[in-house]
Parts: C-alpha cells; sequence; structure tokens
C-alpha cells in the first residue's frame, strides 16, 4: 500500500533521552519549526523552557492517573505559551468529537501533502505526543520518542500549526519565561493534581500516609512502564524524571541571562536548581534502587522515611527561588 509523507530529509528521531530529553511535546514543536524552515533557536530546550515542564515539579494525588511534566497535564496552557513565544496561530482540538473524525482526517492528509506534520496525542497508555508525518489509504503513520521509523497509532488530540502572526523577540520569550517563574510555582493545586513545593510535599506524603498500600504488590499499576526496570512509575518513577530531566534549567537560566544581561538575580537563581534537580535528584536515585525501587519497599514507610525526607529537604528550594524573586522586586515597589 503506497504511504504519502513528509520529505524523508526532515524525518528522524523527536527526541534523545539520553541527552535529558525526557517531554515530547517539546520535541514535537522543535520538529514542526525545523520542517517548516523556522529558526534553528527554536529547539527542544527552548520549548522545553517556554511551556513551563523545565520549572515545575507536578504531582498527581492519584496513583493510576500518572504526571509526566507540565504539558502533559496543562496541555491547553502549554500549547499556547508554544506557538505564542514563536509567533504562530494555531488550533488544539484537546477531544476530537467522533463527527468530526473525518473532516480532521482530511486536514491532517493536506497537511502532510503540503510538506507539514501535525502534532497528536495518543491513545496510548502515556498519552504520548507525536508526530503525524505520513498516511495511506486506511491509516496514519507517526513519529514517536526516539524512534526513527514510523508507525500506525491511533490519535486523542490534535495540533494544526497555523499562519504566522509575529516575529517575537527571542530576548522577550526567555524574559518571559523567567519572569513566570514565580507564578509557575505557586500554580493553586487541583482535585487531581499539586504543584511546586506542595507538589514535593505530596510525592513525600504518600509514602508515610497508606495511600499506596490499596495496591497489592502484584498489582499491574508498579508496573506501567514499558522498561520493566522502571518499577513503580506511577508513584515514585515519574517523579525522579521529572526532577532529573529539570536540570535543563540551569541552561536556559544562562541563555536569558545572556540575552538579558540586565536580569542580574538568574545568577543567584541557577545553584538553587543545581542543587534541587542536579545533587537532589542524584541523591534521590541512590536510594533503594532509585527507578528500581520494588513494590514492597515503596509500601515500608520506615525504608521510605529517608527518602520522604530527602523529597522534602528538595522541595524546600522553591522557597529560596522565590524568596530570590521577591528581593528581586523590592526594589521597585519601594519606587511606587
Amino acid at each position: 500500500m503506497s504511504i504519502k509523507t513528509i520529505s524523508t530529509d526532515l524525518i528522524h528521531p523527536l527526541i534523545s533521552m539520553e541527552k535529558g530529553q525526557n517531554y515530547w511535546l517539546n520535541g514535537c514543536m522543535a520538529f514542526l519549526m525545523e520542517c517548516i524552515g523556522e529558526r534553528s533557536e527554536y529547539d527542544y530546550w527552548f520549548f522545553s523552557g517556554i511551556t513551563g515542564d523545565s520549572f515545575l515539579q507536578v504531582y498527581s494525588k492519584r496513583p493510576d492517573h500518572m504526571a509526566l511534566c507540565y504539558s502533559h497535564i496543562m496541555t491547553d496552557s502549554a500549547v499556547k505559551k508554544a506557538f505564542s513565544a514563536c509567533g504562530y496561530d494555531y488550533d488544539y482540538y484537546g477531544h476530537v468529537p467522533a463527527d468530526l473524525r473525518s473532516e480532521l482526517n482530511q486536514r491532517i492528509r493536506e497537511y502532510i501533502d503540503r510538506n507539514v506534520p501535525v502534532i497528536a496525542c495518543l491513545d496510548d497508555t502515556f498519552h504520548s505526543f507525536a508526530i503525524i508525518c505520513g498516511y495511506d489509504e486506511t491509516d496514519f503513520y507517526f513519529l514517536t520518542g526516539e524512534e526513527a521509523t514510523p508507525k500506525v497509532y491511533r490519535y486523542e488530540q490534535l495540533i494544526f500549526i497555523k499562519d504566522k502572526k509575529e516575529t517575537p523577540s527571542l530576548s522577550d520569550a526567555y524574559k518571559n519565561v523567567v519572569m513566570s517563574i514565580p507564578s509557575l510555582l505557586n500554580t493553586p493545586e487541583t482535585e487531581q493534581y499539586s504543584f511546586g513545593k506542595k507538589a514535593f510535599i505530596d510525592w513525600a506524603d504518600s509514602f508515610q500516609n497508606n495511600l499506596l498500600k490499596q495496591y497489592a504488590p502484584d498489582d499491574k499499576i508498579w508496573y506501567t512502564h514499558e522498561n520493566p526496570h522502571f518499577t513503580c512509575w506511577n508513584m515514585h518513577g515519574t517523579y525522579l524524571c521529572m526532577l532529573g530531566t529539570n536540570y535543563c534549567a540551569t541552561d536556559f537560566l544562562k541563555k536569558a541571562l545572556e540575552l538579558n544581561p540586565e536580569l542580574t538575580f538568574i545568577e543567584r537563581l541557577i545553584p538553587f536548581y543545581q542543587m534541587q534537580c542536579g545533587k537532589g535528584f542524584a541523591d534521590l536515585m541512590g536510594m533503594e534502587g532509585g527507578f528500581q525501587i520494588k513494590p514492597e519497599v515503596i509500601q515500608d514507610k520506615e525504608k521510605m522515611k529517608p527518602i520522604s525526607d530527602k523529597i522534602l529537604a528538595v522541595g524546600q528550594y522553591c522557597d529560596d527561588i522565590l524568596k530570590v524573586f521577591e528581593e528581586y522586586q523590592l526594589p521597585f515597589e519601594s519606587q511606587k
């Protein structure tokens, strides 16, 4: 069966987990920008900061509903930030009604015929972000993660890029992200999710409040990750991954300072992210096996107490980060 795809010269993996690129929406955005010939600065690292992913720990209060990152659970907000930062309009379908699927399928084909990929969220365990890059008479072909060969999947969300509205300043884009860090860290918790310092508190408390006692040791929920060595992913692994991945915030901050040298307070922020997402992550990885922690261990309050204490200590850096912003704002407040 004949397959129509975007230019094969453009097809390549979306991310590199070896490089710490674990947030797939950002890889999809970078891939899309590359396909339409946009500036090279719109890469994975740019979008990981723009969306807010790199600057925020999140937590799901329901172990059966994993949280991978900010853009995974607050997709509408993250997508808006991403397209605004590069000056494009877009259409986002967070839910695709059955009566619209045929119409949207045709729109996908038209985009691919114009050599423009479409971002999708898959109907899979992780609700993964992916790129639709081809089609045949019956199926669509997707690029996911580190895969170099498009494969058939089924989508549940769609994002179409539209016309360019403006050309935003790169320095302003970075500055806007930095100045939004306090509001990100103070994101109000919802019934299902918590953010910032509260995310760390809830993560730590989950090992001391019997939340996880409801699951039998052989329950499949302990083994949701496709890598069999990554146990207890929904309860611990995903939050470890988020914490370590967010070390890339340090490079984003360095670039922001380079583009906005007047924001001298950034120099004070960087060490806190290095301690939180660098040393904090490394310390936690060395406790009870890190990603390979066992269900029987995670249900043992005494064994988990040192881990809970470390998570709380790592979360305290959120207060240090906010204090930097408070002190930065004081001179401006006194002049009013």
